[in-house]
């Protein structure tokens, strides 16, 4: 997401070098980036956490692969709905209502980044995406034999 004069059109929280970089992206690009994201990161591994002060924080899973990422706004109900899993048995979606805040935490040691969702009460759902592991295939024996 670049402007005419090639910058990042979200705001950036954090920039010192060498640390993480946290973007916060404005409310009328949620669509576009949660859009750009899904596709990103579509089958990686995630941990998602919801922290609210009132009951605490909270696992919601970990280790269920990104499906999706979706911002729908319709008749003035804004919603973020969260798909995750492999197939009907291992399956987990989460709508976030009212969210008020999308963020993107560049990546560290533990995780390739991590997406923010503030809801409008101040709960906050964490996205934590794992780098998927590399597919290896097997070897195989062929002979040729000449005619």
């Amino acid at each position: 997401m670049k402007n005419q004069n090639n910058e990042t059109t979200a705001t950036k929280m954090v920039t010192e070098q060498g640390k993480n970089i946290t973007i916060e992206i404005p409310k009328d690009k949620w669509t576009e980036f949660l859009n750009d994201f899904s596709k990103r990161r579509f089958g990686w591994e995630t941990k998602v956490e919801v922290l609210d002060k009132s009951v605490g924080d909270q696992m919601l899973s970990e280790g269920l692969v990104l499906n999706g990422v979706t911002h729908e706004n319709k008749s003035g109900k804004c919603e973020i709905e969260i798909s995750l899993g492999e197939n009907a048995e291992k399956h987990q979606a989460h709508t976030i209502s009212k969210p008020v805040k999308v963020a993107y935490l560049s990546e560290n040691d533990s995780h390739v980044g991590v997406l923010e969702i503030e809801e409008e009460s101040g709960t906050k759902t964490l996205i934590s995406l794992i780098e998927p592991m590399p597919v290896y295939f097997g070897y195989a024996s062929y002979s040729v034999t000449a005619l």
